[in-house]
């Protein structure tokens, strides 16, 4: 949890037509993790649907993953409706944008945690 919660501080991005890629470098196994929003899908069974859409497709491409890293996928609402091939293809096409992603410098996001236990909380300075 605390891995995919650094992602949206510290990881890149990649953007792609059905989803957004957020990634950064890591020491274990490449782990991913699917994120559908109330406020993109408002009924539960969207989200659940489209988060099972996504993992069916990474899932039929493994030996492609990159290799050590933290992968978050943000959907959109166009992967809902999208032939499943196309989502397949579009996975591979964000995997081949990483290396230019990385030479990017990381964007700096202002921290959106109020609670003082979450991971990417930062203390306002007065």
């Amino acid at each position: 949890m605390r891995d995919f919660a650094l992602l949206s501080q510290k990881g890149r991005v990649v953007y792609g037509p059905f989803f957004t890629l957020r990634f950064r470098p890591s020491q274990a196994k490449t782990k991913i993790g699917f994120v559908a929003t109330m406020k993109l899908f408002k009924l539960a069974v969207d989200r659940n649907r489209i988060k099972r859409r996504l993992r069916e497709a990474i899932a039929l491409i493994r030996d492609k993953w990159p290799k050590n890293v933290d992968i978050l996928f943000i959907a959109r609402p166009e992967a809902m409706t999208a032939d499943f091939e196309e989502i397949k293809k579009s996975f591979l096409h964000a995997f081949e944008k990483m290396p230019e992603a990385m030479q990017k410098p990381i964007p700096m996001r202002k921290p959106k945690a109020k609670k003082k236990s979450s991971v990417v909380f930062r203390e306002e300075k007065k």
